[in-house]
């Protein structure tokens, strides 16, 4: 018996080694596919990333080092000069200008986008055939191109064929009134325009948050005797803050950016009362041809903007989470 237990105590003591050496044999095999695994994701984004270094970093990377430099466009050879673009830039009454009208368009447009926008999403929020009829027309202004709409814009408010002075007649006003010759017509014209071509977006987004908030806080409210304001108020407007986020970031960004609108209405005028820092630096670079001064310019956008979206999202993420508020 002795002899037959030892023998039993072998064979499992063999097939334990056995087992050991096929499962560490094994394992070389599966850390490299797992490895060669972990490659693939990269390689399949590798052209992604390859257009994203050149079409973004790349210029970036130039646009900063230009900035230290005064270049011009016509060619010949510049020199490092430091600090001098951005001092230049700074002290400049027109760049200090053009900073001013473009923090007043961004507030004024953003403002009224996302109080209309708003308004807007409530009523296309509900699920019927005509809210869903208004939220797909409500998506043609994203059909039509700045550039083209800007032109479209500009011949309705023409004084002498335009439509919009024509009926304006009828209420009072002068006839051929030349809104674009007047600083308040201007900045009210490219404020309609900026509205009508961007309140769709952050309507949807809106329309969107609202669609997805849960029906029961909603209903208990109601059934406890809350009227829909106060529901609107305490329920779905806290609720719809992350959503809020998004579209403000968002139209932020693109109101800074704004330039066909500016260039192509007004130009800039009357006077000077529409020269937005995009257009500022469009002139400096391209009409002046100081590549260097226009780099930094730029490079002081992108830092205000680098202060301001972070602000903007740390403000309203604390009211998004109650935690934090």
């Amino acid at each position: 018996m002795s002899s037959l237990h030892a023998l039993t105590d072998q064979r499992a003591v063999d097939d334990d080694s056995r087992g050991a050496r096929r499962s560490s044999g094994a394992r070389p095999g599966r850390q490299v596919r797992t490895q060669t695994g972990r490659h693939i994701p990269w390689l399949y984004l590798s052209p992604a990333l390859a257009v994203l270094l050149v079409m973004t970093i790349g210029p970036a990377i130039y646009i900063f080092y230009t900035s230290f430099r005064n270049d011009s466009i016509l060619g010949g050879a510049g020199q490092f000069v430091g600090l001098r673009n951005y001092e230049t830039a700074v002290s400049d009454p027109g760049t200090q200008h053009a900073f001013l009208v473009t923090l007043m368009f961004v507030l004024i447009a953003v403002v009224l986008e996302m109080a209309i926008g708003l308004a807007l999403a409530v009523p296309l929020s509900r699920q019927t055939a005509s809210s869903k009829l208004a939220a797909t027309l409500m998506l043609l202004p994203f059909a039509v191109t700045p550039a083209v709409a800007a032109m479209v814009f500009k011949q309705l408010v023409n004084p002498n064929y335009g439509w919009l002075p024509y009926y304006l007649q009828f209420f009072g006003l002068p006839p051929n009134l030349d809104l674009l010759g007047d600083p308040v017509g201007a900045w009210a014209v490219l404020i309609v325009l900026d509205l009508w071509q961007w309140t769709p977006f952050v309507a949807l987004i809106l329309m969107a948050g609202l669609q997805s908030l849960p029906l029961e806080p909603i209903e208990a409210a109601m059934v406890d005797g809350a009227n829909k304001w106060q529901v609107f108020r305490h329920i779905t407007l806290p609720g719809l803050v992350p959503f809020l986020a998004i579209a403000l970031v968002l139209r932020t960004i693109q109101a800074f950016k704004t330039f066909d609108s500016f260039k192509i209405v007004t130009g800039g005028g009357p006077g000077n009362s529409t020269e937005m820092i995009n257009l500022g630096i469009y002139r400096i670079g391209l009409q002046s041809f100081n590549i260097g001064l226009a780099c930094a310019t730029a490079v002081l956008l992108l830092i205000v903007l680098s202060i301001l979206i972070p602000f903007i999202q740390s403000v309203i993420g604390k009211r998004a989470d109650p935690e934090e508020a």
